[in-house]
């Protein structure tokens, strides 16, 4: 049914009245699995189509994404939603989740070879990107399951998958926060799952796109087609595998093969959805963990903090 929806999708596209070409500017921490379908829409023409012509930004982190998306510099930001929240809290930043495009953490917590268990882990050192980023909030997640606290272990902010996995491979850390094919490629080399965080943080939305409401209320239509090629980078790269391995390949900079083979399989099955609309489940989860520590959480509901009309027209027409 989610997959005849993008289908419907597309067809109303073709049947819209044209728009002028419009220019978006989407922020994006790094290149990661999590902003494949939107290379994908732009790539294969999806962005084109709904008269997008669509740069991405590469920032460097999510909490500049927040700002910039805030300050005007970016139309729209791909970040974790516990940016989203801290950004209003601390500022009574107008900012709306639009839409998700991964519901799951796609992060594997990765050890040495001598680090087989929660024992062998503590007082060892474990590499995020950066506190606040996905792999932080994911380390909470991987260390409370593993029955320790952060104060157990030693959190080094690394920055990215490359860094961090050069860090592994070296031994100058012993564990790492990592997401596929790095994962697959850690385990060629000897390393080994500690904890995957697929199997303990469901309907969790780890990175989502977010937009200021003043933009919002000005451009609804241009946010509706921004989803609509989303929702159409989604599907293409679930239902056509070489295609999707082949841009994935260029994008990251990696070679095909069994590593990017896997990632690809665990992302289409288990971690990017149908359609990128945002869990009200999953943002009531993070708003729960997120007022331990940051108070001013609580006062949210889950509703408050999204906008799926675009979505919601989108499946009605």
């Amino acid at each position: 049914m989610k997959h005849t929806l993008i289908l419907a999708f597309s067809a109303f596209a073709a049947l819209a009245p044209a728009h002028a070409q419009t220019k978006l500017v989407v922020g994006q921490a790094a290149a990661t699995a999590a902003s494949w379908p939107e290379y994908i829409a732009r790539d294969q023409g999806y962005f084109a189509a709904e008269k997008l012509e669509v740069r991405t930004e590469l920032v460097g982190n999510v909490a500049a994404i927040a700002q910039q998306t805030v300050g005007g510099s970016l139309e729209i930001g791909h970040t974790t939603f516990e940016m989203v929240i801290q950004a209003v809290e601390s500022a009574n930043a107008p900012i709306s989740l639009i839409g998700s495009t991964t519901i799951k953490y796609p992060y594997t917590m990765m050890s040495a070879k001598n680090v087989k268990t929660a024992a062998d882990l503590k007082g060892k050192k474990v590499a995020i990107s950066r506190l606040g980023a996905s792999s932080d909030i994911a380390a909470t997640y991987v260390l409370r399951h593993l029955g320790l606290k952060r104060t157990d272990v030693v959190i080094l902010q690394l920055g990215g998958e490359g860094t961090r996995t050069a860090a592994m491979l070296s031994g100058q850390i012993d564990g790492s926060l990592e997401q596929e094919p790095r994962t697959a490629e850690l385990e060629e080399k000897g390393f080994h799952v500690l904890v995957d965080g697929l199997d303990i943080a469901v309907d969790y939305p780890n990175t989502s796109y977010v937009s200021t409401r003043a933009f919002i209320a000005k451009n609804p239509d241009v946010v509706k087609r921004f989803l609509m090629g989303i929702s159409d980078g989604i599907h293409a790269f679930k239902t056509n595998k070489p295609e999707a391995m082949k841009l994935t390949s260029a994008f990251l900079k990696t070679p095909e093969g069994p590593a990017l083979a896997e990632a690809y399989d665990i992302f289409t099955k288990k971690v990017y959805p149908d359609i990128p609309r945002p869990s009200l489940k999953g943002i009531g989860l993070v708003l729960a963990e997120l007022a331990t520590k940051v108070p001013a959480a609580s006062k949210f509901k889950p509703e408050q903090l999204v906008y799926t009309t675009p979505l919601d027209q989108l499946e009605k027409e």
